[in-house]
């Protein structure tokens, strides 16, 4: 796709179709220089379309832009009217600002700790080479694999039986708009979602109520308990988690963590597997996997963008952005502004300022589950470097996602495990 030289409105409009979502850097380039630019039409995460109308936005696509609006929350209010007032669900602490987003993170942290979190590494490194002995060696499609850790890692944290999983992958999809449904389809599926995780949320709250009564207190059984247990348990300043609000974090756990994450390590992958080098240096020093992680989430983070609203009257670069109007964040665009990283369409493992990228967030609203995550890629890179020797690219070139431009992503990849 060729962008040269492309008007702001027709640059702007081809982001939205199928071979922008597919490709969309070209287009980040040509609009990086005229940022801020207005006009931008599109869906935000948890609504409907065809039910909901997209909202209009100015987009901002350089780096400086982009981390000076995620650091100002202020100024770039993170609720989202659309998203309340959608069937869908509201997710947790991804539109609130503070000071409710400072009692909910508070509050949340408190049982999604990293020890809890750590837990889960000894499991994983378990599960992952089982789950490749099952694929074996040749061409194989992984994003079905990549699929399988993060919803099933998300069913033992949160402590649901076994199967829930594959219900995950197609929830998520339908939230996160990164699968054709029709309005209908889509609606059906987060009521489904919902009312999973209500019915949980009660069989957890029947179930706590019980132990806390037979044994008196909750620390015993701490280290033993899931999730929902913790959420259920968690209080601050005397300050509890509501049931809705347990209900919105689950779902804002399936959503937001299992998708990304499966689309992280089908990147992953896929860097691994076009860079020879790079794998060759991987193999030979696995404490450059680190590295490997964060330049691959500048260089193909799948999260795009997410929307603000602007609470004042603000400039930026000479342009006025009115109180209540929209403003896109293109983490994408700014994680390749060459101005911030030289050579930006290069993944290189050696650039001195790698750990700058945006695609966890930032700030107020850094990622709450990327130690989940980078614990789950970590298992599954070191899973793959240990069993085969080789990971190459074939002549199919899979099929990028082109639904959606929230998450940059392979939907099919077929690689070569030898």
């Amino acid at each position: 796709m060729s962008s040269t030289a492309l008007p702001a409105a027709s640059a702007i409009e081809l982001l939205t179709t199928p071979q922008g979502i597919a490709n969309p850097y070209p287009l980040y380039d040509e609009l990086r220089k005229i940022s801020p630019v207005a006009g931008y039409r599109d869906w935000p995460p948890g609504t409907v379309p065809g039910a909901d109308e997209p909202v209009t936005a100015w987009a901002l696509f350089r780096y400086d832009q982009v981390l000076a609006a995620a650091k100002d929350s202020t100024t770039f209010s993170s609720r989202d009217p659309l998203q309340e007032a959608s069937s869908a669900p509201s997710l947790m602490l991804v539109n609130t600002d503070p000071p409710t987003h400072e009692v909910e993170r508070k509050l949340v942290s408190q049982a999604f700790s990293p020890r809890r979190v750590k837990r889960l590494e000894g499991w994983l490194n378990d599960l992952v080479p089982q789950l490749l002995a099952n694929l074996g060696d040749g061409d194989i499609e992984v994003m079905e694999f990549a699929a399988e850790i993060p919803t099933r890692a998300m069913v033992r944290l949160l402590g649901l039986p076994d199967g829930d999983h594959v219900r995950f992958r197609r929830w998520a999809n339908a939230f996160m708009l990164s699968s054709s449904l029709t309005p209908e389809e889509r609606m059906a599926s987060n009521e489904e979602m919902v009312t999973a995780f209500a019915t949980r949320l009660a069989e957890h709250t029947a179930r706590l109520a019980e132990r806390t009564a037979t044994d008196g207190t909750s620390e015993e059984i701490e280290d033993a308990e899931d999730l929902i247990s913790a959420l259920l348990r968690a209080e601050v300043d005397g300050q509890r988690l509501t049931p809705e609000e347990i209900v919105r974090f689950c779902v804002t756990l399936v959503v937001a963590g299992s998708e990304t994450t499966t689309f992280l390590i089908g990147n992953l992958l896929h860097a691994l597997a076009r860079e020879p080098e790079v794998q060759r240096r991987v193999r030979a020093d696995r404490t450059l996997l680190n590295i490997f992680v964060e330049e691959t989430l500048r260089l193909d983070g799948p999260p795009q963008r997410l929307f603000r609203i602007a609470t004042r009257d603000v400039e930026i670069d000479g342009k006025l952005i009115r109180q209540g109007e929209w403003v896109a964040l293109f983490f994408g665009a700014a994680n390749r502004d060459p101005a911030v990283f030289p050579n930006p369409g290069r993944l290189d493992i050696d650039r001195p300022n790698i750990r700058q990228q945006l695609s966890l967030g930032h700030g107020l609203h850094f990622c709450l589950g990327a130690s989940l995550a980078r614990l789950e890629v970590m298992a599954v890179l070191n899973a793959v470097l240990d069993r085969y020797q080789t990971v190459t690219l074939t002549d199919d070139p899979g099929t990028k996602q082109t639904a959606s431009l929230l998450t940059h992503a392979y939907v099919r990849l077929p690689l070569h495990f030898s």
